[in-house]
């Protein structure tokens, strides 16, 4: 639905003169601007001009929105897909929703607001905005079934996620942890990424979390090294934040992770493995200094002073003094390892 104007939004200036806006041919002018009209200069014009169409001119107002809602398709997605001939009409929200929503909202007419977001159904996200807003009127049941009904129609492509959470949390509330838990294990298998882990982790604990993990590492093993992209990333910052860093370094070496993601898991683990925290540091040192200029040198520099604290003496000095001989030539550089 398009955004409901506050007080201080700009609203079309009255009408002076010629018909009054309270008559027939005004009032449906009135609605056809509001409906048809680019930008949002007459969003709910009904009200900034309630007070001249009054009651009789209100009432006409909501049954041309009405008659223009009932003509709508019903936009169903997933297992209920089916596209209507006038399908296309409706990809953009009718203004018609909107101004009936406002005439429910003034009435107290939950019921009917509910009816109005369930008209499109066509997408996942559809769904959650209709289980969120039932949810802040105060109806959690219906706000459950409405999510779960998505889930369960969008079940045969990826998963949601966001649906999937939003679900998970509802289920928890409703004293349904198992259930909930059984959703997060179902989309984790189908699509896993960190976020599910953590939400699962948190809701089934330590049992759900090492089953999490021994699917991801059979699935690398299935795999074969160097063949399971993004998913080795997945696995090594799952067992990061587990401080699994043994197994993390593992599966990074073993299945080939991301540059980046050996980069961060080298952050982590410095203290309790700086061997291969300083294996990833030397060459993003080269790296800088060869590619030269101030803030390389400055990135470079500031590795080095990382690296100095993972080793000793001896072997920061001879490094420095390696830099030294191979970059003399550039002269800032120099002056940093100084």
């Amino acid at each position: 639905m398009r955004r409901v104007a506050g007080p201080g939004a700009r609203h079309p200036p009255r009408r002076r003169g010629g018909r009054a806006a309270g008559s027939g041919g005004a009032r449906a002018t009135l609605y056809r601007l509001e409906t048809e009209g680019a930008g949002d200069v007459f969003h709910r014009a009904a009200w900034v001009y309630a007070e001249i169409l009054g009651a009789k001119g209100l009432a006409e107002y909501r049954r041309l929105a009405t008659e223009a809602w009932e003509k709508l398709p019903a936009r169903a997605g997933g297992r209920g897909a089916g596209r209507h001939p006038a399908d296309d009409a409706f990809e953009v929200p009718h203004a018609s929703i909107d101004i009936l929503d406002a005439f429910a909202e003034r009435d107290g007419d939950v019921d009917l607001r509910i009816a109005l977001r369930a008209k499109d159904l066509s997408t996942p996200s559809n769904y959650q905005a209709l289980a969120e807003f039932c949810l802040s009127q105060g109806r959690a049941d219906e706000a459950l079934r409405r999510a779960e009904e998505g889930l369960w129609m969008f079940e045969d492509g990826p998963p949601n996620h966001r649906l999937v959470l939003f679900t998970a949390d509802l289920l928890a509330k409703a004293r349904r942890k198992s259930d909930a838990v059984a959703l997060l294990r179902r989309a984790f298998e189908k699509s896993p990424n960190t976020e599910l882990y953590e939400r699962l982790r948190k809701t089934g604990g330590k049992e759900a979390g090492a089953w999490a993990i021994a699917l991801l590492r059979a699935r690398l093993v299935e795999d074969g090294p160097g063949r399971a992209g993004r998913l080795v990333d997945v696995v090594v910052e799952i067992l990061k934040r587990e401080r699994m860093f043994d197994a993390a370094w593992e599966v990074a070496h073993a299945h080939g992770a991301s540059k980046a993601s050996v980069a961060d898991l080298a952050r982590a683990t410095e203290t309790t493995h700086p061997r291969e925290a300083l294996a990833v540091y030397a060459p993003e040192v080269e790296f800088f200094a060869t590619v030269g200029g101030d803030s390389a040198y400055a990135q470079a520099a500031r590795l080095l002073a990382r690296m100095a604290t993972l080793r000793s003496a001896a072997e920061h000095a001879e490094h420095i003094a390696s830099l030294k001989l191979r970059f003399a030539r550039k002269r800032n550089f120099m002056k940093l390892l100084e």
